[in-house]
């Protein structure tokens, strides 16, 4: 067992980094998700929920509305779901089946995730003016911020090691932060609505990335094979018949 956990020690130390923002991109926005919704369960949402909306409607101006048109329409399901369809079958054609099976299920997970969480809660639209682009289906939480953060945060770790990866981390955020603040500015979400969008995406889709990383699978090896080695000697244990003289 000692050679086990000096192997365990030098996986963990070699990959300490990359496990330590996995467990944090996992867990942290997790953690985010439940608290939004635990809040709209109990109270309906955020205190600055519509004072928000109210800000943004009060300095809107005919740019801003054509931004705002121009980044919802990007971050429509259509697109996204193009966008994820293409990458998933260009990776599969590639010989990356493994990555082309992340990118499919982190996209189309998001998205399965959105619906099920909708149907659930059943929270309205808000209703504080006359959208330039109405939305009419349940709230909670943006299926807009979602499946754009999905998108930006499977590539992202898709290209990890690449040399444009600098890029990629830059221009991703900011359109899915243009996206979630465009269904904020059409008055079609609250802002619970759209962080609970981004966090729950980077959860589902690190989470995937965990499960799929050659580090949690070379963790998960040495596991089993402490396992394997500990349960025959368990088995072969003698064991003291009760009442046995001492």
């Amino acid at each position: 067992m000692s050679s086990f956990w000096l192997r365990l020690r030098r996986a963990f130390r070699a990959h300490k980094v990359l496990l330590l923002a996995l467990m944090a991109g996992l867990v942290l926005p997790w953690v985010v998700f439940v608290n939004v919704a635990e809040d709209i369960w109990e109270s309906g949402g955020f205190i600055g929920d519509k004072a928000i909306l109210e800000f943004l409607h009060q300095h809107a101006s005919p740019g801003l509305d054509r931004l705002a048109l121009g980044l919802t329409a990007a971050g429509d399901p259509l697109p996204m779901s193009a966008v994820a369809i293409a990458s998933t079958l260009g990776l599969a054609r590639w010989g990356r089946r493994a990555q082309a099976w992340f990118f499919g299920l982190s996209v189309g997970g998001a998205m399965g995730l959105n619906l099920l969480v909708k149907v659930l809660f059943a929270r309205p639209r808000p209703a504080l003016w006359v959208s330039l682009k109405p939305a009419f289906y349940y709230s909670f939480p943006s299926g807009h911020a979602m499946g754009a953060a999905a998108v930006v945060t499977a590539l992202g770790f898709l290209l990890w090691k690449h040399p444009g990866r600098w890029l990629a981390w830059a221009l991703g955020p900011l359109f899915a932060l243009g996206v979630g603040w465009s269904r904020m500015y059409l008055g079609v979400h609250y802002p619970s609505d759209v962080l609970a969008g981004w966090t729950g995406s980077v959860g589902w889709v690190a989470g995937l990335h965990l499960l799929f990383s050659p580090e949690f699978h070379e963790l998960r090896r040495l596991w089993r094979e402490a396992l394997h080695r500990r349960l025959p000697k368990m088995v072969a244990a003698p064991r003291e018949a009760p009442g046995a003289a001492t």
